[in-house]
């Protein structure tokens, strides 16, 4: 009997460590999980902070190539007005231009096409000159 009564207090005590066991794990996963929640919103507002703060230079670069390019269009569309107020002042010189190069080029071509036409090239000239120039001798194999 006494054996018995130790068996069953035993069984007892296991059941009981059992359950106390799992009412102390439950409660340690419980404060690591509120702890793996408190890191994991740590991370998430760390990221988000660099995603604002990687938004803002962007932005302020997009800024900047607008106020570039603003300022590139004003000079632009300044110098189209420049061009304009030129125009009325400066006189155009197209047709006396064209009159003169018309009236020189007709000249030339006709002179230079005159000149071409009485003369030889050196190399057939009455006298040699050049590569033609010498005696014509016959060679050996000419000869037998």
């Amino acid at each position: 009997m006494e054996l018995l009564v130790s068996l069953a207090l035993l069984v007892v005590g296991l059941v009981i460590g059992f359950f106390l066991g799992r009412f102390v794990q439950s409660k340690q996963s419980a404060g690591s999980a509120q702890n793996t929640e408190k890191q994991v919103k740590e991370i998430l507002s760390q990221q988000a902070q660099h995603h604002i703060h990687q938004t803002r230079q962007s932005i302020e670069s997009i800024e900047s190539q607008c106020a570039t390019l603003k300022s590139q269009m004003d000079e632009y569309e300044a110098l189209l007005s420049q061009t304009d107020d030129e125009d009325a002042k400066v006189p155009f010189y197209g047709e006396q231009a064209t009159t003169y190069l018309r009236n020189n080029l007709n000249n030339t071509e006709k002179s230079e096409i005159t000149r071409v036409a009485d003369t030889q090239p050196k190399d057939f000239a009455n006298t040699g000159s050049g590569l033609f120039a010498g005696k014509s001798e016959q060679s050996a194999a000419e000869k037998s």
